[in-house]
């Protein structure tokens, strides 16, 4: 079995190589990974007990929030895809959408592997506009290029800098040059442990990134966490981080832990039919009205 797999992965290797031509394919141990647009593709050689296959897929949208359209969009959309589905994976609240396609290795061909794979990374392209344009979200490329930025620490040139206390922790605001032209870096965090619990950039002058923080400082006192998330994209907040600063203590994050917990729960029920839309919104209705 164990030569059986090896020699698959190698051709695997091989096919894609030849497939792509030009395009770089990289591999990860039975993993490989093809750039493609905004997305990749991703071919990786599985095994469950004696059966060997491919999964093929592409991520869509990434830190999507739940939402009971998307989950009827995403169900219809699989009732008329003939070649791959959508599936979603739970991560801190929000959605990951993939789309992929299993084959068996004993049907594995070149043609077929290129046809497929292809053909799932041009539909992932053509679906995470659409969802991300409607729903919310960001590409895969979109989230590389933020984690790298991520690791990479802010200039040390800080334009602006605020401490205050909500509920007796002190919290900074601060805002960094990320050096480009007009283009900053807005970061609160907890001041006695470090944690970061905004993060986000934004194009413009100083002036109005003084605006901007003088107005998340007024959010934050008047534990306004609405208008808050109004003012910021989902993905640039940590709620479970926030809500800590806000409660000052552990109980409010708790909380919102059991109510992320609950939400993904029910999401996964409406999408396997075993409750209604109806259901659905009125449990995620009395569960917005807790936060």
């Amino acid at each position: 079995m164990e030569d059986k797999f090896s020699r698959l992965v190698l051709l695997v290797e091989r096919y894609l190589s030849q497939i792509f031509g030009s395009l770089r394919v990289y591999r990860e141990g039975n993993e490989f990974l093809i750039p493609w647009g905004s997305t990749v593709i991703n071919v990786e050689v599985r095994k469950e007990g004696e059966e060997v296959y491919l999964h093929v897929y592409s991520p869509v949208a990434l830190r999507v929030k739940p939402d009971k359209d998307l989950m009827r969009f995403l169900l219809v959309e699989n009732s008329s895809l003939k070649m791959c589905a959508f599936s979603v994976e739970f991560e801190k609240g929000f959605l990951d959408i993939i789309l992929g396609v299993r084959i068996d290795a004993e049907f594995l061909t070149k043609d077929l592997l290129g046809t497929v794979a292809i053909r799932v990374g041009n539909l992932a392209n053509e679906y995470g506009k659409e969802i991300i344009a409607v729903f919310g979200g960001i590409s895969f490329k979109e989230y590389v290029e933020r984690e790298r930025r991520e690791k990479r620490p802010p200039t040390e040139r800080k334009i602006l800098h605020d401490i205050f206390e909500v509920e007796g922790t002190k919290v900074a605001l601060e805002v960094y040059d990320s050096g480009e032209e007009e283009r900053y870096i807005v970061v609160g965090k907890v001041v006695e442990t470090g944690r970061v619990f905004i993060k986000a950039e934004r194009r413009g002058d100083l002036q109005r990134m003084t605006r901007l923080i003088e107005d998340i400082k007024g959010f934050l006192l008047k534990k306004d966490i609405r208008s808050l998330r109004r003012s910021l994209k989902h993905y640039e907040v940590e709620d479970h981080i926030l809500f800590g600063v806000i409660a000052g203590g552990e109980e409010k994050v708790k909380k919102l832990r059991e109510l992320e917990k609950e939400i993904s729960t029910l999401t996964e029920l409406l999408m396997k039919g075993e409750i209604s839309e109806e259901e659905y919104r009125r449990r995620i209705r009395d569960l917005d009205e807790e936060v």
